[in-house]
């Protein structure tokens, strides 16, 4: 019993830290003007392929907000709507990266200083990614149990939605 106390109290102490670290962010990246010949965000953020990729990403903030919600009182009641919820979420997630994919593919080559520039940007896009993508893994580990521990559950649609909403940022 002991043991299970310490590990909710550590489970909700990480949700609290990071929900604080979000909210503490209040201002968003303020977008400079990219010199002419550079991308121009604006343009891109009209794009089919953004505004397609920002429908998935709303559809997976949606579903992330209800799986936390059902796992957040201590107690999953229906495990099958809790695991379609997850499918939803992850069918979302895969949807955004084929978008990304068929995008970039698209896009001409880019000129070695223009990469030099987003090369940071991009690195720490596929740490975001791959940390997101460690918590869904953990996630649908946790929820191909008999009976999903409601607590871990919890903390990983948590820290996944916090993950989702800071992308959107």
């Amino acid at each position: 019993m002991k043991k299970q106390n310490l590990i909710i109290w550590t489970l909700m102490m990480v949700l609290l830290l990071s929900v604080g670290t979000v909210f503490a962010q209040d201002k968003k990246m303020e977008m400079k003007p990219m010199p002419k010949g550079e991308m121009n965000m604006d343009e891109m953020h009209k794009s089919p392929h953004h505004k397609m990729m920002m429908a998935y990403h709303h559809h997976a903030v949606a579903f992330t907000k209800l799986l936390w919600e059902i796992s957040s009182d201590g107690k999953i009641e229906d495990v099958d709507l809790a695991r379609n919820a997850f499918g939803e979420i992850k069918r979302s997630l895969d949807r955004m990266e084929d978008i990304h994919k068929a995008h970039m593919a698209t896009m001409g080559k880019m000129d070695a200083a223009m990469m030099e520039k987003m090369k940071s940007m991009k690195d720490k896009m596929e740490a975001e990614k791959a940390a997101l993508k460690g918590h869904i893994n953990s996630l649908e580990k946790a929820l191909q149990a008999n009976s999903p521990n409601a607590s871990e559950v919890e903390m990983h649609a948590a820290v996944i939605l916090l993950r989702l909403k800071k992308m959107h940022m």
